[in-house]
């Protein structure tokens, strides 16, 4: 984890998420770094709004996929200004597909340095300590990761184990 110029911070933008963009703001100010959040759109949403719009409901995907955007793009601000990084310093990219494989790509296509992710994204089980996508790239991830942890993964850790 030599010279790290560049943090890929895929986000799901949960509660959980100032967290993760929290420590890759820590992350980017100690070796003077850029950060790339990657917001992905999962495909299985976007398949669920045309099962909708086929039952004869006025959604539209492309409005819903925008409008989510919007949304994000405004909470990422929000998070800027909380962590106290400078917007120039953090990049968004928008992604709609599978979340390991938009991930995964996007590592190979950007080339950063480091990944910066937690261990749990839209499902937030409290029980779990690792979510799906987060073990599968965590597996087959080229580049390093730094796993985010809340406080919360101890505690259930340690009720998991009966400690």
């Amino acid at each position: 984890m030599d010279n790290i110029k560049k943090i890929l911070v895929p986000l799901a933008f949960t509660d959980y998420s100032q967290g993760v963009f929290n420590c890759a703001v820590q992350v980017a100010l100690t070796n003077d770094a850029d950060i790339i959040v990657l917001s992905i759109i999962n495909s299985r949403d976007i398949e669920s709004v045309k099962t909708i719009v086929s039952m004869g409901y006025d959604v539209d995907a492309e409005h819903y996929v925008e409008e989510i955007r919007k949304d994000r793009k405004q909470k990422l601000n929000k998070m800027a200004k909380t962590a106290k990084i400078d917007k120039d310093k953090v990049k968004i990219l928008f992604k709609v597909g599978r979340p390991v494989d938009e991930i995964l790509k996007t590592i190979s296509k950007e080339a950063p340095d480091l990944v910066v992710m937690g261990t749990r994204g839209r499902a937030n089980l409290k029980n779990s300590i690792m979510g799906a996508v987060a073990g599968k790239v965590f597996k087959r991830s080229p580049v390093d990761i730094l796993s985010y942890r809340d406080k919360d993964v101890k505690k259930n850790l340690e009720k998991k184990l009966h400690l």
